[in-house]
């Protein structure tokens, strides 16, 4: 893979920022989603490892990485998934490889089921099977109680980053790497995250869109790749289990040594599964 350079996508008046990485003319497109407050420099590491079998985009969501901010009526499951095809609509007609990473699985998979964007297959790491469990409704109730945080300097705020949950496995080098492109200055001279902490306020309506996310699995009609760290304590092994019991056509594996950030403690074993499933599909 080459490296990247920076593609701009106007959606909703919002410029949206894409890693494209390159690769042979004619093969297949490979969109990476990462997962909930990342952005898509988490996909550094996985993409240095893939050979030249596919050509890597990396999509920073609205409100994450690069790409722009929105006021909160602008948020939302439902806009995710129509940038997300409208994206995939201008950079290649396909059909693309999705490959999404815990929040970003769950819109992946999403965007197979509505069928908008033509698909080869879909790999879907440490995704939660059941997302709307008690635990994880916890969690996500904490981070909207968070104010967006401002730090004096980079350096501080790149010390007080860490992947979400803890206990992980990431690489020091790793970390710092992630880490540098995670913040962003402001106008006092004092940085942010990149992430846009008002995104948490966003109203996906009476019904959430992950409220049947179990059953809807069902309906998926690609092949599906379900990797699992082995260490995870967002997708179990129980769930793991009966996430490829209800896929039509799933297959499943674990990398050993992971936590949820997989995909960034051993890129290298990732790459070769990525590559072993696309070469099957």
């Amino acid at each position: 893979m080459s490296a990247p350079h920076s593609h701009v996508v106007s959606v909703d008046g919002l410029r949206l920022h894409v890693a494209s990485f390159g690769g042979p003319a004619g093969s297949p497109p490979l969109l990476l989603m990462h997962g909930g407050m990342a952005h898509g420099g988490w996909w550094g590491p996985l993409v240095r490892e893939l050979g030249d079998a596919v050509r890597a985009f990396a999509l920073d969501r609205r409100g994450h990485g690069r790409s722009e901010w929105a006021s909160v009526d602008r948020y939302g499951w439902l806009r995710d998934l129509d940038d997300a095809e409208r994206v995939a609509a201008e950079l290649d007609p396909g059909p693309w490889l999705l490959v999404g990473h815990s929040q970003g699985a769950l819109l992946s998979a999403h965007l197979a089921l509505r069928g908008r964007i033509p698909l080869r297959g879909l790999v879907l790491l440490d995704a939660p099977f059941q997302p709307r469990a008690p635990e994880l409704r916890r969690a996500g109730r904490g981070f909207r109680r968070m104010p967006q945080l401002r730090y004096p300097s980079l350096e501080i705020a790149m010390r007080r980053f860490q992947p979400y949950p803890t206990p992980h496995r990431v690489p020091d080098t790793t970390l710092q790497e992630i880490a540098r492109q995670s913040f962003k200055p402001t106008e006092d001279g004092g940085f942010v995250s990149c992430f846009h902490w008002k995104r948490f306020q966003a109203d996906d309506g009476p019904k959430h869109p992950l409220a049947d996310f179990p059953s809807d699995v069902a309906r998926i009609d690609v092949p599906t790749l379900v990797v699992r760290g082995e260490e995870s304590t967002i997708l179990s092994a129980e769930q793991h289990a009966a996430f490829l019991d209800a896929l039509p056509d799933g297959r499943g594996i674990e990398i050993a040594g992971t936590t949820h950030s997989l995909h960034v403690e051993r890129p290298a074993a990732l790459a070769r599964e990525i590559e072993r499933f696309a070469g099957m599909l």
